[in-house]
């Protein structure tokens, strides 16, 4: 039953999650010519007798308080706590201009009050998918959430947050959170942070079956060794892929070996047998230079594998820009392909569509397959495997540790693509070496 009860014994209901409205005074100006249109949903109000929350309608009753009206059509329902929360959560989710914070909020309230994910699904209508996201979200520093929300140019999307959920430790999703610079840098920053756990989980396994093999870790000072005659390797192991289960390392003497972790890989090395030589001047410089050119080779991969990964999101349609202009990035993606003038096939889209290097075993089907799955992708997408190809083969340093300007400038193009996409290294001085102002670069000659 509808009946008029008076404004003033109308209260916005305590556990109602929107905070803030939009177009009131819209909404006010035409309840002061039409009234009320649609009728509120009350309950009695508990902490004040006479009085009534408002559970649906809020937003009306904050336009019809501004408005000046003296009464509102309600109508009385009883309901318990539980049931409460849950229609103003299905109203106000409804609406699109619900913020995360309130949308997650509101979520994490129900559950609080003691429905299950089940439970709140069977009532509202919406995927445990959808519950189970808008939770996690709840468990995050509230206080940096608004922030980065009310903040415009960080521009705040469900899709970026919910990277944050594949890192077990709420802590670091505070602090990824905290840090990102925008949406599509917390996103990035995610992705590395689950890229990097992955590694140090199979790190864990390597060197424990490493260990069983009776090979030690390297001896300390090591890793400013590497690029010298020192040391030789034996074994690389992509820290990013599942090791072996098992290790061969043939006729080696397994007491004379160790194993080293340098940037993403594990390197299992020996001792080089020293030959005594008395080097020239001109033998020491050069190999000095050498030293620095396999340093410069070495970050060079990793930039390179840094990109890869990027590029297999953007493949994923996980990653675009917010308002993109896909012809211009078409041309200059293009640009750079014709640029680089490197030779490319479609084995080239089968190699980093599969993950699988030796495209030539594939079957004919294979191929097939992966050829429909490359002419499906859009145009951008299929400019940015090939791009990415061409600018991984041009070397920024030449063999005298020189920086090489030209394959700089088409590299320093490419990354400008990726940023646009949300891209960045997670070590600031890899874009020193591609622009050519790192410690290691001979200077005085650049080609």
């Amino acid at each position: 039953m509808v009946q008029e009860i008076e404004i003033s014994k109308l209260r916005v209901h305590p556990k109602n999650v929107r905070k803030t409205y939009t177009n009131i005074d819209e909404l006010a100006d035409s309840m002061k010519t039409q009234g009320i249109l649609q009728n509120l949903t009350v309950v009695k109000n508990p902490e004040e007798e006479g009085t009534y929350w408002v559970v649906i309608g809020n937003r009306r009753l904050t336009a019809a308080i501004k408005a000046g009206l003296k009464t509102a059509p309600c109508q009385i329902v009883e309901m318990d706590e539980k049931d409460q929360a849950a229609t103003m959560l299905l109203e106000n989710m409804q609406r699109s201009d619900l913020t995360i914070y309130e949308q997650a909020q509101g979520i994490q309230m129900v559950l609080d009050l003691g429905e299950t994910e089940d439970s709140l699904a069977e009532k509202t209508g919406f995927s445990k998918s959808t519950i189970r996201h808008r939770s996690n979200i709840a468990k995050l520093d509230q206080k940096v959430l608004q922030e980065k929300e009310q903040d415009e140019g960080f521009q705040l999307t469900l899709k970026d947050l919910y990277e944050l959920e594949k890192i077990p430790d709420i802590k670091t999703r505070d602090k990824i959170l905290k840090e990102a610079s925008d949406s599509n840098n917390l996103a990035s920053r995610a992705r590395s942070c689950v890229e990097e756990r992955k590694r140090k989980e199979n790190e864990k396994k390597l060197k424990a079956i490493l260990k069983k093999s009776g090979i030690d870790a390297a001896p300390k000072g090591t890793e400013n060794e590497m690029y010298t005659n020192k040391w030789e390797t034996v074994k690389t192991f992509d820290l990013s892929k599942e090791p072996p289960k098992k290790l061969d390392f043939g006729e080696e003497d397994v007491k004379k070996l160790f194993w080293i972790v340098y940037w993403r890989d594990l390197k299992v090395i020996k001792k080089r047998v020293k030959v005594k030589k008395e080097l020239t001047p001109a033998e020491i410089e050069q190999k000095a230079k050498d030293k620095r050119k396999r340093q410069l080779r070495a970050m060079q991969k990793e930039m390179t594998a840094q990109r890869s990964d990027f590029v297999k999101l953007v493949m994923e349609k996980k990653l675009a820009p917010e308002k993109p202009d896909f012809d211009n990035i078409n041309k200059r993606l293009l640009r750079l392909v014709l640029k680089c003038d490197c030779w490319m096939d479609i084995s080239t889209a089968y190699k980093f569509l599969s993950g699988i290097e030796e495209t030539w075993r594939m079957s004919d089907e294979e191929k097939e397959k992966w050829e429909e799955h490359f002419t499906a992708l859009p145009l951008h997408q299929q400019l940015f495997i090939y791009a990415n190809k061409a600018v991984s083969d041009k070397d920024v340093s030449e063999w005298d540790a020189s920086y090489h300007k030209g394959n700089g400038k088409i590299l320093m193009g490419f990354e400008e693509i990726l940023e646009e996409f949300g891209f960045s290294y997670n070590d600031d001085s890899f874009k020193k070496v591609g622009d050519g102002t790192h410690e290691l670069y001979s200077r005085g000659k650049e080609k």
